[in-house]
């Protein structure tokens, strides 16, 4: 349910996607350029 019902929170939407970003580590060119 929390989940759920955060996905309309569009006020913390930007604020959650930069840390989001900022804690995922960077994906190597290889990975990135597979063929699936």
């Amino acid at each position: 349910c929390y989940r759920f019902n955060r996905r309309f929170d569009l006020a913390a939407l930007v604020p959650r996607l930069i840390v989001a970003a900022a804690r995922t580590p960077p994906l190597s060119y290889r990975l990135a350029t597979l063929d699936a």
